[in-house]
């Protein structure tokens, strides 16, 4: 670990129970993520520990981290939701049909985690907090700005989200709420507009959204120039979807740029 504020001490506010506090990308070539990601956010890699796991941060706060990947397909986001009681948030899983992947673990005295999944197969995973709490940086250029949320199988998901979760999914509003506060953007997930076994001619041709059932999170990092964010991830090796605002990393993994001020309406809202 190498001075990066929030890997121990101080314990930031703003991540309050049932929000998302953290994102991480499981990916299996670590140095090319942490090649792109440097080079677009300015992010800076700590150490790996022995599983290589590495912290990122901004200026010196933990933001985000990347280690290798545990599932197979291509490398993905990780989102983790905070909670003050762990076992109670895994029972409340498997109360709504879902299932434990990998049982509450201490992360040494950072706090401990769970990794679940939903009837669907989509993932996520708890955080009950320790000496970190989450990102310590927001509202600024390679910061998170929001999470979105899709699934093909909207009234299933709302039925898992609301008695697991607690959140309150409508399919016809674009958010998804806990306790009256925005902590995703809900996105119904459109047909493929390819068929399968399509390939995209050329590095900077659109592909598909690669999206699935175990993959329903985008992340989207604030951008203080989408355009120009946009522009340069390419030069470096990115893909684009068939969204403006949605890129594919030169490993595959998904991600989106977001301007603050819509970062900043879904974390009022």
């Amino acid at each position: 670990m190498t001075g990066l504020e929030g890997s121990g001490g101080r314990v930031p506010t703003g991540h309050p129970e049932g929000g998302i506090c953290w994102v991480d990308l499981g990916t299996r070539d670590i140095d090319t993520a942490i090649t792109f990601y440097s080079d677009l956010f300015g992010w800076t890699f700590a150490d790996p520990d022995p599983t290589g796991y590495r912290l990122a941060g901004l200026q010196g706060h933990l933001v985000t981290a990347l280690g290798p990947a545990t599932e197979p397909g291509p490398p993905y986001w990780t989102v983790y939701v905070s909670t003050p009681d762990l076992e109670a948030s895994v029972a409340a899983v498997s109360s709504a049909g879902g299932a434990v992947v990998e049982p509450p673990a201490a992360v040494g005295d950072a706090g401990r985690a769970a990794i679940v999944r939903d009837p669907s197969g989509a993932q996520l995973s708890f955080w009950q907090p320790g000496r970190h709490s989450g990102s310590y940086r927001s509202g600024e250029h390679g910061t998170l700005g929001h999470v979105e949320f899709s699934s093909d199988r909207p009234e299933q998901a709302r039925r898992f989200l609301s008695r697991a979760l607690r959140w309150d999914l409508d399919p016809t509003r674009p958010t998804v709420t806990h306790r009256g506060r925005t902590v995703a953007i809900w996105r119904p997930k459109p047909p493929a507009a390819n068929p399968p076994g399509h390939r995209a001619p050329g590095r900077n041709a659109p592909v598909p959204n690669l999206a699935g059932p175990s993959v329903p999170w985008l992340v989207a990092f604030i951008a203080s120039d989408v355009a120009a964010t946009r522009a340069a991830a390419l030069d470096l090796g990115a893909r684009p979807t068939e969204r403006l605002d949605v890129l594919l990393d030169p490993a595959g993994a998904r991600f989106a740029l977001t301007l603050p001020t819509v970062a900043r309406l879904t974390s009022e809202a």
